[in-house]
């Protein structure tokens, strides 16, 4: 026999009792619930938000490229494997923000990033210093297309072995 609930006078009060027992009790003050909290913007930088997503590509020329995002530091230079450096967050002084980090092998790397007129209107420049090699650019905020197009890149490049991925012996 199927569960059946019957509806009758005062299922009024018991709908609202129903849903705070299943933990769905609800907010009088919509601002108070946690669901509708605002997200709170990082470290701050030129009126740039570091939290963000950024792509800091080379003033002039595509040689090199480097995506920057909480998490994720992705070095791409022509002709060459990507190459990530470890994730950090960013350390900020005097209206500077530095990205000390390295490279898988062991290469220190410093990524800088100061509030300045840059091309195409970034308001960030860069420069990323990985060893002894200085590169400078300009840091510019990504699209959420951009961060989908990159995310649908990266899962193409990755083989598909159809859940076969053991070798017969």
């Amino acid at each position: 026999m199927k569960p059946r609930i019957c509806w009758k006078r005062g299922a009024a009060l018991v709908a609202p009792a129903l849903l705070a027992a299943c933990g769905g009790a609800t907010t009088e003050n919509v601002a108070e619930d946690p669901a509708n909290a605002a997200v709170a913007p990082g470290p701050m930088l030129g009126g740039v938000d570091l939290s963000t997503p950024l792509q800091i590509r080379p003033i002039a020329g595509r040689d090199w490229a480097l995506d920057l995002a909480p998490g994720r530091i992705q070095f791409q230079q022509e002709g060459a494997k990507e190459m990530p450096f470890y994730p950090v967050s960013p350390r900020l002084a005097a209206g500077v923000a530095t990205y000390p980090t390295e490279t898988p092998e062991g290469t220190a790397v410093t990524i800088t990033l100061r509030p300045a007129a840059c091309a195409e209107g970034a308001t960030l420049a860069a420069e990323v210093r990985i060893g002894a090699t200085l590169l400078k650019g300009c840091a510019h905020g990504m699209t959420v297309q951009q961060i989908h197009r990159e995310m649908y890149n990266e899962a193409l490049a990755v083989p598909y072995d159809g859940g076969n991925n053991s070798s017969a012996d």
